[in-house]
C-alpha cells in the first residue's frame, strides 16, 4: 500500500514538473525522458540515434581500411617465395629495411652470394641471406636457369658423417678396398652424390666413397652479412693486420763499451756511445772478413817464402854436388882421351862444361 501511494505522488509530482515547465522551456516530442524506478532516465532517441550514427561510421571506417589493406596485399607477390636468387654486381647491394630508396640500410650482400626470396614488391624483392632480412633490387640478381648454373659454380658440398666410424672406400662399393676412416661429426669436402655414395675428398688428389646411408649431403653458399656484422669483420681484420705489422722485431741491444786511459797524474773513464745490435753484427762482420783476408794472406806468403826456400836449397845442393864430384881415373872425356888425375895437377874438372880445365 505503501509503495503504490508512492508511486502516485511520484507520477503526480511529475505530471506538474511538465506542466510547470512547458510555460518556460517546451520539452519537444523527440525528448520523451522516462524516469525510472530508481529515479535515473533513459537515453533520449536523438542521443540513441546519434551514437548509432557514430557506431556505424566507425564500422565503415574499419571496412575502408581492411579494403585499402586488402588491396595493398594483393599488390605483393608471393609466386617466387622460397627460390634462390644470387647477386650480380660489381662489389655489393644494400639490403635496406622497407622497398624504397629512402629506407634504411640494413644489410650488404655481395656478389654471387645467395638469398631466398620472401615475395615481391614491384621492382623490389624481399630477401632473407644469412641473418640479414630485408629489400633489394630485383634487377641486380640472378633467377631461374642463371641463377642455378651460378649455383653450382660457388656451392660448397660437405658430407657430415652420422656413424661413430664410417669407411671411406676406393670405389663405390661395399666391396672395395677401404682407403681411410671418418669419425662422427666430421666434414668432408664433397664432390658428388650419386647411388646412394658421397664422392668426399680427402686432399692431394686422393678421392674416396661414403655410403650415403651413413652421412649426410649439405650444400653451403656465400650470404650476406648485416652491417654489424660487417663492422664486426672489418674491425677483427684490421686488428690482424696490425698484430702483423707490429710483430717484434729482434731487440736492439745496447752494449755500453767503457774505455780506461791512465796518464801520469790522474786516471780517467771514458764513455762510448752505445752500439746498437745493427751495428755490432756490422762491426763483427767487418772484423771477420778482416780476419779471413788476413789469414789468407798470411798463408799465401808462406807458401810463396817455402816454394821460394826449396828451389833455392834444391839448386844450392845440385851446385855443390856437382862441384864436389870429380870424374873417375878411367873416365874419359869427350875427346876420347885418357887423363891421370895425378899427372895433371894444374887442372880441375868443371861439371858446367864437362872438360878438363886449367887453373
Amino acid at each position: 500500500m505503501k509503495r503504490r501511494m508512492i508511486k502516485l505522488m511520484a507520477c503526480l509530482l511529475t505530471a506538474g514538473l511538465l506542466t510547470a515547465g512547458q510555460a518556460v522551456c517546451p520539452i519537444s516530442a523527440e525528448e520523451n525522458v522516462t524516469i525510472l524506478d530508481n529515479g535515473t532516465e533513459k537515453q533520449t532517441e536523438s542521443e540513441t540515434q546519434a551514437q548509432t550514427e557514430t557506431e556505424a561510421a566507425k564500422k565503415k571506417k574499419k571496412k575502408k581500411k581492411k579494403k585499402a589493406q586488402t588491396e595493398t596485399d594483393t599488390s605483393v607477390d608471393l609466386s617466387m617465395k622460397g627460390q634462390m636468387i644470387f647477386a650480380q654486381c660489381e662489389d655489393h647491394i644494400n639490403i635496406r629495411k622497407g622497398p624504397g630508396m629512402d629506407s634504411e640500410v640494413v644489410g650488404k650482400i655481395y656478389n654471387n652470394c645467395m638469398a631466398t626470396v620472401l615475395s615481391q614488391d614491384g621492382e623490389w624483392f624481399e630477401i632473407e641471406s644469412g641473418n640479414a632480412v630485408g629489400f633489394v633490387k630485383t634487377e641486380y640478381f640472378a633467377t631461374g636457369e642463371e641463377a642455378e648454373k651460378i649455383a653450382e659454380e660457388v656451392g660448397h658440398h660437405v658430407a657430415t658423417i652420422y656413424a661413430d666410424e664410417l669407411n671411406i672406400r676406393a670405389l663405390p662399393d661395399d666391396s672395395s678396398e677401404v682407403i681411410g676412416v671418418a669419425y662422427k661429426e666430421e666434414e668432408l669436402d664433397a664432390i658428388e652424390y650419386k647411388d646412394d655414395w658421397i664422392m668426399v675428398s680427402l686432399g692431394d688428389d686422393v678421392y674416396g666413397y661414403v655410403n650415403a646411408y651413413f652421412a649426410g649431403y649439405d650444400t653451403y653458399y656465400p650470404e650476406a652479412e648485416t652491417l654489424e656484422e660487417e663492422q664486426a669483420r672489418l674491425e677483427a681484420e684490421a686488428a690482424a693486420e696490425e698484430e702483423y705489422y707490429e710483430e717484434p722485431l729482434p731487440e736492439e741491444t745496447y752494449t755500453p763499451s767503457y774505455t780506461q786511459s791512465t796518464s801520469s797524474s790522474t786516471t780517467q773513464s771514458t764513455w762510448t756511445q752505445p752500439q746498437t745490435q745493427a751495428q755490432t753484427q756490422a762491426q763483427t762482420q767487418a772484423q771477420t772478413q778482416a780476419q779471413t783476408q788476413a789469414q789468407t794472406q798470411a798463408q799465401t806468403q808462406a807458401q810463396t817464402q817455402a816454394q821460394t826456400q826449396a828451389q833455392t836449397e834444391a839448386q844450392t845442393q845440385a851446385q855443390t854436388q856437382a862441384q864436389t864430384t870429380a870424374p873417375a881415373d878411367d873416365e874419359v872425356d869427350d875427346s876420347g882421351d885418357e887423363y891421370q888425375g895425378d899427372v895433371n895437377d894444374d887442372m880441375y874438372y868443371d861439371a858446367a862444361t864437362g872438360q878438363m880445365v886449367k887453373f
